[in-house]
């Protein structure tokens, strides 16, 4: 009988969680990587709660990975903004509505039977000429300037241009092309090209990045007086780096530790400080648990 009762107790938790799922949330930064809402650009954090209307964006090199409230992953590659529009999730009848405008760079989503079998799902990504809505599991698409292309990775999908009929795509690893004039077409997509589009939205090892469950930070330097440790503060995160100032004492005095937090290992935390230093070598990266 205890068993039971705990058990119940234990899906009825789970059940609140997933109800309290925010209908899209950060978990993997590539920096830099920023945030608009309201007009106003903030850098990303590892947990950043995304809203309806937010524009995300990345700089160069940079890559970004987000999911959404069913459990979904959506990837964006360097040069990148994603603006998540239309978005409606209704947790208790297990429902998410998006829309997901690519206005630059490369973009991926991605689920699972896992996560298709939790509840139904309206999801559409809008590039600038061409709609897919989604019933497959896993899209790759980009605008390659004299044309777009989204590939079919797995399930099936069916896109819409302007003038054309729709199209249904339903063969894995093929590939519309819709080039600026002239008429769409779908073919196969050779397997190394695949590789190449699909490492385009990949965080890489190595490259310094942020991720979910991260307990690396890296200290940028230490400061006595406030005013230095704000300006750096400042140009930091307009640069699109998530920095934090920690307070503390030293030899009987007030300082001023300018901090990330959120990296997988002492060398993602140190990868990315070198870079820094390379612009700044004021700075002094350091990698730390505490």
């Amino acid at each position: 009988m205890l068993l039971r009762t705990g058990l119940f107790v234990l899906l009825l938790f789970a059940a609140d969680l997933l109800l309290a799922a925010p209908d899209a949330v950060v978990e993997g930064i590539q920096l830099p990587a920023w945030v608009t809402r309201d007009g106003k650009r903030q850098p990303l954090a590892i947990g950043t709660e995304l809203q309806n209307s937010d524009e995300v964006s990345t700089g160069g090199n940079s890559r970004l990975l987000l999911r959404l409230g069913d459990g979904s992953v959506v990837k964006l590659g360097e040069n990148g903004r994603l603006q998540l529009s239309d978005l409606v999730q209704k947790r208790k009848q297990g429902f998410l509505a998006a829309t997901l405008k690519v206005l630059e760079g490369a973009f991926r989503f991605t689920t699972d039977v896992a996560v298709k079998a939790r509840g139904s799902r309206d999801i559409k990504v809008h590039f600038p000429t061409i709609t897919a809505g989604i019933r497959g599991t896993d899209i790759w698409g980009k605008n390659l300037g004299d044309k777009e292309v989204v590939v079919l990775i797995e399930g099936k999908i069916i896109v819409a241009r302007t003038g054309d009929q729709p199209v249904e795509m339903k063969d894995p690893l093929t590939y519309l092309q819709a080039p600026k004039t002239g008429a769409a077409t779908v073919e196969a997509v050779p397997m190394e090209q695949l590789k190449a589009w699909a490492a385009e939205t990949e965080i890489s090892d190595g490259a310094g990045a942020l991720r979910k469950g991260g307990h690396w930070k890296l200290y940028l330097g230490s400061y006595q007086q406030q005013l230095e440790a704000l300006s750096l503060y400042d140009r930091l995160r307009r640069e699109g780096y998530p920095v934090r100032i920690q307070p503390g004492q030293a030899d009987g005095g007030q300082i001023y530790r300018l901090r990330l937090a959120g990296f997988s290992s002492e060398q993602e935390a140190n990868a990315l400080g070198a870079r820094l230093k390379q612009g700044n070598p004021r700075l002094e990266p350091m990698a730390s648990l505490q």
